[in-house]
């Protein structure tokens, strides 16, 4: 939020990232030190977290932002969040505005797909600041008069739209991107980095356990550290088995002091356990849907800032396992069809088509606490011969 602060932004809208891992406290209190606003139309709730739409005045100029996001519905309702349609919402916000507005911006966490159908259904926008889907658009999208900016993935492009405004008319817009690779960094740039850095490490130099052993990792099999891992989600959700992927463990937690640095660094990625309910019969179309795309998801590359991980790696189910004849066992024996099987997961699998029967099911959140918090509280409370906060 400083950083924020400093540069400064006007204004923020949230994305599914922000939406789908924090809790609603978590979300409500994320922005409380943001000297701008917060704007989200289609997300709301009795403390009035989010403004649907803000006027800013620039001069004799007024222009209308106004912030859409992506809906996981499911996962939202579980939150208590009120949200609805973006279209819905945008016809509901568009009559509040001044009639003197002079532009109307929209920022959209929607997808390019959805940007174009609602350039296509609201003429009277101005802009649509595209993202979600992070598309490049390196000299925007004109689509039905609506001008569509977006610049991509990773932080590579800044954007920059040009509006010409005469008399509260919009008679000329453009948009641009710059490569920040070309953009020169001063040394203050990378000394403020290195400092944020620092500090947040120093607010992580607080002791979780003290361990006789190495809890090492791999990506291609079961290990210590993803066994202990199962033993603790199951244990903390009442679960049967932990479906998870190995690739989500970056280090081993190493023989002695374990800080929370520690922590973040092994499972740096914001993770909620959520709970499915299979019955024996959809726990061995599961079974075998991972039976079929186990190898290729093995070695492919997951791409982004890097706290998913480097590799999907293998994807790990314990309990399950295959006879000779690829035959799915139970603890080696055969799944019992009427069954119901409590399978935790994370947001890898709930949200993402990799295996077709979850897309089926109905899931619910089971702890507010990340994965990583679910390790680090069991690893404190067998450690008690010190002070955590040491």
């Amino acid at each position: 939020m400083r950083l924020l602060n400093t540069i400064p932004y006007d204004a923020v809208t949230i994305g599914n990232n922000e939406g789908t891992t924090l809790t609603k406290g978590a979300l409500q209190k994320l922005y409380a030190t943001f000297s701008g606003d917060v704007i989200c139309a289609n997300l709301t709730d009795d403390l009035g977290t989010f403004q649907p739409f803000v006027i800013y005045e620039r001069g004799t100029e007024k222009v209308a932002v106004i912030a859409l996001t992506v809906i996981f519905a499911q996962f939202y309702e579980l939150l208590q969040w009120e949200t609805t349609d973006p279209f819905v919402a945008l016809e509901a916000v568009l009559p509040q505005l001044p009639s003197d507005v002079s532009a109307i911006v929209l920022m959209s966490h929607l997808g390019l797909p959805v940007d174009e159908q609602l350039a296509e259904q609201f003429p009277q926008l101005t802009v649509i600041l595209g993202s979600h889907t992070h598309h490049l658009l390196q000299a925007g999208k004109l689509i039905n008069g609506v001008l569509l900016g977006a610049c991509g993935r990773y932080g590579e492009y800044i954007g920059e739209v040009t509006l010409n405004i005469v008399g509260r008319t919009v008679i000329h817009k453009e948009a641009q991107v710059h490569l920040v690779a070309t953009l020169a960094a001063s040394p203050a740039d990378h000394l403020q980095t290195e400092a944020f850095f620092n500090e947040g490490k120093q607010l992580l130099n607080q002791t979780v356990a003290i361990l006789d052993a190495p809890l090492s990792y791999s990506w291609y099999e079961e290990s210590p550290l993803s066994q202990y891992v199962n033993e603790i989600v199951c244990e903390a959700t009442g679960a049967d088995s932990f479906l998870v992927n190995a690739g989500i463990y970056l280090t081993a937690l190493p023989q002695g002091r374990v800080t929370r640095f520690d922590m973040h660094q092994c499972l740096p990625h914001p993770l909620n356990p959520f709970m499915l309910h299979l019955t024996g019969n959809q726990l061995l179309f599961l079974a075998r849907q991972i039976r079929e795309k186990a190898t290729d998801l093995r070695d492919h590359p997951l791409k982004g800032y890097g706290f998913r991980g480097q590799i999907f790696g293998q994807v790990l189910l314990p309990r399950i396992s295959y006879d000779t004849n690829d035959f799915v066992l139970w603890d080696n024996k055969p799944l019992k069809r009427d069954k119901i099987y409590k399978i935790v997961t994370t947001d890898t699998f709930i949200f993402s088509p990799l295996f077709r029967v979850i897309r089926e099911l109905s899931f619910s959140l089971e702890s507010d606490l990340f994965i990583r918090n679910l390790v680090e509280q069991k690893l404190t409370n067998e450690t008690r011969d010190y002070d955590v906060n040491d």
